[in-house]
Order: structure tokens, then sequence, then C-alpha cells
């Protein structure tokens, strides 16, 4: 089984924030996949965005009727498409990591 070592100065800054960006790595990787699950849930199963559900706005709770829904739903499908862009962009598969 192959092994990989990463080295850091950490006396020197751009060593410092590449180590800190390594460690950060599985936190930042699992946050974008709650981030894809959530849009997945409203994209997907509508949750929480479907016709009659309830949304807190600046004006207080608000019912979204049949537009809102699509609208809602719409913007959450060109989001999720657009990180899934982004990601693959910087090379990152995120089923290959999970």
């Amino acid at each position: 089984m192959g092994k990989a070592i990463l080295e850091f100065d950490l006396d020197d800054f751009s060593d410092k924030k590449a180590h800190l960006r390594a460690i950060a790595a599985t936190d930042v990787f699992l946050a974008l996949h709650d981030i894809d699950n959530m849009l997945k849930e409203y994209t997907k199963y509508s949750k929480g965005i479907d016709i009659g559900d309830i949304i807190n706005v600046k004006d207080g709770p608000h019912r979204l009727n049949d537009f809102e829904s699509k609208l809602l739903h719409r913007v959450c499908e060109i989001i999720r498409g657009n990180v899934a862009d982004i990601l693959d962009v910087h090379g990152v598969n995120m089923g290959y990591l999970e």
C-alpha cells in the first residue's frame, strides 16, 4: 500500500496557509456534501418549498403558492448545477470522495 506524507514549514507563511487548507479539506468536503444534499432535497423532493409550505421571509411567515414553489424549485436546480460546475472546474468529484 502506498503512502503520502505532506510536509510543511510552519515558519513559512505560504506553507502555513497550505497546511491550514490541507487540514480543513475534510471539513470543507463535508460542508459541500451537506449543501449538495440540501439542494437535492429541495429539487428532488421539494422539501420545504412545496405549495402550501410556510417559509420565513423578512415580513414574517409566508405560505408558498404554486408559482413561488415552482420558482424556488427552479432556483435551487440552477444553484445546484452551478455548484456542480464550479466543483468540476476545480477537479472535485463529490462521488469519488465519498
